[in-house]
């Protein structure tokens, strides 16, 4: 079982009264963020530990949370699936202002978000979302002290609340109150302290075959929570969160597919997404395509050449890049897992039906379309169904937010 880290900095008001927490990814009890990790898996690895493994209430109380919010989030904000009760979404200062961030700014305060700017320095180009801003967050090592009675004064022209972060000594916080400083962050109050626990960690292959079928409209409520089911860290997420202050519900929740019909299809949808995103560990978007268009493609060959148990190509395609994704020879990765002799043999040696359709989708990947065959198919057949299986991964991947 692994073990999950948050940093967690309070946020005072002017009378020194707690008001939020600050929610920061660390991998580790060292107080910083490693570079290797970019902003959008720190953002959803915060909020998966935030939201189901700690719960929003251990972690922050009643108070507010604020977690940082890349590009990505933004212009996707069908990416985000909590409530926007407890949370103040804080928009890095990396995020470049576009007709996409309007809009995700827009829609996302539409759906009840607070919104606050991180690091903020005023450009026309923010003229367009100021309306939807909430809270400044001032950097006053950025701006020289002789200045900050004048930079203050023209934030407040905003109409939004300023909050003064890096702020560490007496008189820097007295000379902020003068002004009028809503809210103060910064090691005079208190350095982050990073919280851990133990995670369950959710089988990686288990999250694309939930991608997968979650896109398939024909799947059914029973199939997709029996799919669920099987991951046992999903399916305590799922519970945990449906069951936390955090999801507006009322009443307890003991079932998965009770859970599900709660969060409704779009919602899971939304956080498997971010299960994906959390876990994929600096694994290329490239590398999960490749294997929803082996997985595909494999299913569709089957289901053209009239063969029963399609649904057994699909996990083969899907399988045969479980090397890539765990950094281990795959012998090694299936000799951990329950897979029939059959299957071992097709990924391993390629042979069989299930392993020649693997062969050709990995010949197809090298552009080796001329003469492929499998089964009464020919290569005309062959290649349009690859085409197929190409745009179904494409759909698939940008319905969830990695387009």
């Amino acid at each position: 079982m692994a073990e999950f880290f948050i940093g967690r900095q309070p946020i005072f008001d002017k009378d020194l009264k707690l008001y939020a927490y600050e929610l920061l990814f660390r991998n580790g009890f060292k107080n910083f963020r490693p570079d290797s990790v970019d902003d959008d898996s720190a953002t959803a690895q915060v909020i998966i530990t935030a939201f189901t493994e700690i719960g929003l209430a251990n972690l922050v109380g009643d108070r507010l949370a604020f977690v940082n919010l890349p590009y990505k989030f933004i212009s996707e904000p069908g990416l985000l699936p909590m409530h926007p009760d407890q949370v103040v979404l804080e928009m890095l200062e990396t995020v470049a202002i576009d007709d996409n961030t309007v809009k995700g700014i827009n829609d996302l305060s539409n759906r009840g978000f607070s919104i606050a700017l991180d690091d903020f320095s005023y450009s026309p180009a923010y003229a367009q979302i100021m309306p939807a801003i909430d809270v400044i967050k001032l950097d006053i090592t950025q701006t020289d002290q002789a200045h900050w009675a004048q930079t203050i004064a023209q934030l407040r022209g905003f109409g939004c609340k300023i909050l003064a972060e890096k702020v560490e000594t007496q008189d820097e916080f007295e000379i902020l109150k003068d002004l009028g400083v809503d809210y103060y962050q910064g090691y005079f109050f208190a350095k982050p302290k990073v919280i851990s626990g133990k995670r369950l960690t959710s089988n990686k292959l288990s999250l694309l075959q939930m991608l997968a079928k979650l896109n398939e409209p024909s799947t059914d409520l029973d199939t997709l929570s029996d799919l669920i089911s099987k991951d046992v860290a999903i399916s305590v997420k799922s519970l945990t969160y449906v069951n936390s202050p955090a999801s507006g519900l009322n009443r307890t929740v003991d079932s998965v597919k009770e859970a599900i019909v709660y969060l409704g299809r779009e919602t899971v949808k939304r956080w498997v997404n971010l299960f994906i995103m959390a876990s994929v560990d600096g694994k290329p978007e490239e590398l999960m395509t490749l294997a929803l268009v082996r997985a595909k493609f494999c299913e569709l060959l089957a289901k053209t050449a009239e063969i029963d148990g399609a649904d057994a190509y699909f996990t083969v395609g899907l399988f045969s890049i479980l090397d890539a994704l765990m950094d281990t020879p795959l012998h090694e990765v299936l000799d951990q897992m329950a897979v029939t002799d059959e299957m071992r043999t097709a990924l391993i040696r390629h042979s069989g039906d299930k392993g020649n359709a693997l062969r050709c989708a990995m010949d197809l990947e090298f552009g080796f379309a001329q003469g492929q065959t499998f089964r009464e198919l020919d290569e005309y057949v062959i290649s349009d169904l690859h085409i197929e299986a190409m745009r179904w991964a494409e759909a698939a991947m940008q319905d969830l937010g990695h387009r």
